[in-house]
């Protein structure tokens, strides 16, 4: 079922921000951000969230994959200005993660977007379980 974007949480309600500027290379012929970099910005916020957070995993031979995305376009971004990029988990899995995440522009829900990471072992190529220090930082970053 399809939520109301006036239904969706606000800015605030995300536990993870960042803000990234609008490039001239982000647009389209129509001089907005092409749709396709929508998902580079949902990776940028994954991928800050991970590195600050201090999950690091490839030192320990596990990375994280993409298994799922989806993307609801509710406005136009404009260049020039800046995204703030949010996120927040809705679900912890043995190896995966459901973030909810949305783009912001001047405090205004442009894009809505949830995406599913799984933790994998580099070796087998296989997801492996996330450990007890990895869960305990994912309990603070749960959308409410």
């Amino acid at each position: 079922m399809r939520i109301p974007v006036d239904e969706r949480p606000s800015l605030a309600a995300y536990p993870f921000l960042t803000v990234h500027p609008v490039r001239y290379g982000d647009l389209d012929p129509n001089n907005h951000v092409n749709n396709a970099v929508i998902g580079t910005y949902l990776e940028i916020g994954r991928t800050e969230f991970f590195d600050r957070e201090g999950i690091r995993l490839t030192a320990e031979g596990r990375g994280i994959s993409l298994v799922h995305v989806e993307i609801e376009f509710h406005r136009e971004i404009l260049y020039p200005g800046s995204v703030q990029i949010v996120s927040g988990i809705r679900k912890v899995g043995s190896s995966s993660l459901t973030f909810d995440q949305a783009v912001f522009v001047d405090g205004v829900r442009h894009v809505s977007g949830s995406s599913t990471t799984a933790q994998v072992d580099k070796t087998t190529g296989r997801s492996t379980p996330w450990n007890d220090v990895q869960r305990a930082k994912f309990a603070r970053l749960m959308m409410p």
